[in-house]
């Protein structure tokens, strides 16, 4: 294999462990990673007029809803500390895959480039050799 490759094969595991290392790390800086269970006889009725969304449910295989993940509203705790530190973790995450989505298109681009000029170099090696073994032909019959 040769070396532009293998630097093409480090650039995408880097970007691989990059992108396992902030899936498993950010929610933990932001606590998120805390896990509550609570008793079966104690569930919470939330009411969208509290001013919570629904992010996302999960459902077993009968179809009922097990498990709802709901989040307050964006305005309401727009002043809050850890509210704002969480906007702004999430605007640097949203940074950062779109330096990796960039670095992940230049990647492929220069990829498609190594084999285009591998298959060149290929094809005038070839040409080179033809050239010498021409060049052979001809000293010997030049000389006989």
């Amino acid at each position: 294999m040769s070396a532009p490759l293998l630097k093409l094969g480090a650039v995408l595991s880097t970007m691989a462990m990059i992108s396992n290392w902030m899936s498993q790390t950010l929610p933990s800086l932001v606590g998120l990673n805390t896990t509550r269970l609570s008793a079966p006889d104690t569930l919470t009725q939330i009411s969208p007029k509290e001013g919570w969304q629904v992010y996302s449910s999960a459902q077993d295989p009968d179809g009922r809803c097990i498990c709802t993940v709901v989040a307050p509203e964006q305005n309401l705790c727009s002043r809050d500390a850890k509210s704002r530190q969480l906007r702004q973790l999430l605007e640097k995450v949203q940074n950062m895959s779109q330096s990796i989505e960039v670095l992940n298109l230049r990647t492929q681009r220069d990829f498609q480039y190594v084999l285009k000029m591998e298959t060149q170099m290929k094809g005038l090696k070839a040409k080179f050799r033809q050239i010498e073994d021409d060049r052979k032909t001809l000293m010997t019959k030049h000389f006989q």
